[in-house]
């Protein structure tokens, strides 16, 4: 199915830019295929939600969202729009955003789902509204906006902000270097993105006060791309060199930027969709078109039950345990964990959280009456 030995060997003597200030180090090592891989008939995901797309080619305008739930019944994600994909989800499983072409005004636009409620965020804006992703709070979805310029026979992109509730645009940029896949840290202090100049991609880290750039990764020749967050940790996408493109899934953690154990250079890793510690969905085409594949942090498998003769991409994940307000550990937020927050506050022996974090929706690692305050306000909007 590979060849006999993963290749990750990145050739330092490439010119890259780094974050000013941060070492750079790159793992150099081989690992046996045999250690990694092995067939099964399809791998078990720890339980949770899972959003992908597939499609025959991009061109073809085929995309279908999907969405797999922790019983493992899935479902396609249908409207009045095609071409869907890049699917991310907010504070729960029952509302992530998503990319797709309006039947209607023939334009890329952002959608919300919202508990099985599907809206067009930016409709009939004149705009190609492109690459949407929750903020941590999901009161706001950072996305790439696109405009037709004259001057330059192109479109010029730039990120914006998008409020959920009044649905008011805000840019953030407005230059002609191309900025896209933008993605929230886990602070929401910055947005990470790629930033194109010349057709090669660098991740750049834009800082949402004062409104500054810093370049994060940039090699000379080589494109990278599809930066996501996943607590401290920044992975991101780029090309094994600048004479082979075979795309490579690399990990940003702390000053030290290292490539997975299952990259190659004979076929793509793209797609890096986090679950938990190293585990890890992502989009391959170790054979042949991409497919889903998971790394249980020891060995790889392809996610077989829902791989099809087409190609799988654009994975996101939500954990059955991080269901915001769900401290009974029943995957859903309900009043019930209200009662057993508020019996846990008056210090009633029998009240136990199952999941103490699911509580702090004021993010400071306490847990207090403010907390209990905005659950009940959570529930209340919900």
């Amino acid at each position: 199915m590979v060849g006999s030995v993963l290749k990750r060997i990145i050739s330092l003597a490439a010119a890259f830019t780094v974050l000013p200030g941060v070492p750079i180090a790159y793992s150099v090592e081989t690992v046996s295929d045999d250690a990694l891989y092995e067939e099964l008939g399809g791998a078990e995901l720890p339980e949770g939600w899972l959003l992908w797309h597939s499609y025959n080619s991009y061109i073809d305008l085929d995309s279908q969202l999907y969405l797999r739930t922790p019983d493992g019944t899935v479902r396609t994600v249908s409207g009045d729009f095609i071409h869907a994909m890049n699917g991310s989800f907010g504070r729960s499983p029952e509302q992530f955003t998503f990319m797709a072409i309006d039947r209607t005004a023939d334009e890329w636009d952002i959608y919300l789902s919202d508990r099985g409620e599907i809206t067009n965020l930016t409709q009939n804006s004149g705009f190609r509204n492109e690459d949407p992703k929750f903020s941590p709070d999901g009161r706001t979805i950072v996305f790439k906006r696109s405009r037709w310029n004259e001057s330059v026979s192109d479109f010029v992109c730039d990120l914006a902000l998008l409020d959920v509730k009044t649905r008011e645009v805000t840019m953030l940029t407005d230059d002609f270097a191309e900025e896209a896949m933008p993605y929230f840290s886990a602070d929401g202090k910055y947005i990470y993105c790629a930033r194109y100049t010349q057709g090669i991609g660098s991740i750049c880290r834009f800082d949402l006060s004062p409104q500054t750039y810093e370049t994060i990764f940039s090699e000379n020749g080589v494109n990278a791309y599809y930066p996501v967050v996943c607590g401290d940790k920044l992975y991101f996408t780029k090309w094994f060199s600048a004479d082979n493109h075979c795309d490579q899934i690399m990990c940003c953690d702390g000053g030290e930027i290292t490539s997975v154990p299952f990259d190659s250079d004979k076929y793509d890793c793209s797609d890096a969709c986090p679950v938990d510690g190293r585990k890890m969905v992502f989009s391959s085409t170790m054979n042949g078109d991409y497919d889903l594949y998971y790394y249980d942090g020891c060995q790889v498998s392809s996610l077989s039950e829902l791989n099809t003769d087409k190609n799988e991409l654009g994975a996101d994940y939500f954990a059955f345990d991080s269901v915001i307000g769900d401290v009974n550990a029943d995957g859903e937020f309900s009043i019930a964990d209200i009662v057993l927050f508020q019996k846990w506050l008056l210090a009633s022996p029998d009240a136990k959280l199952e999941n103490w974090r699911n509580a702090d929706l004021c993010g400071d690692g306490k847990l207090n009456v403010f907390d209990l305050c905005l659950m009940k306000r959570e529930l209340f909007e919900k």
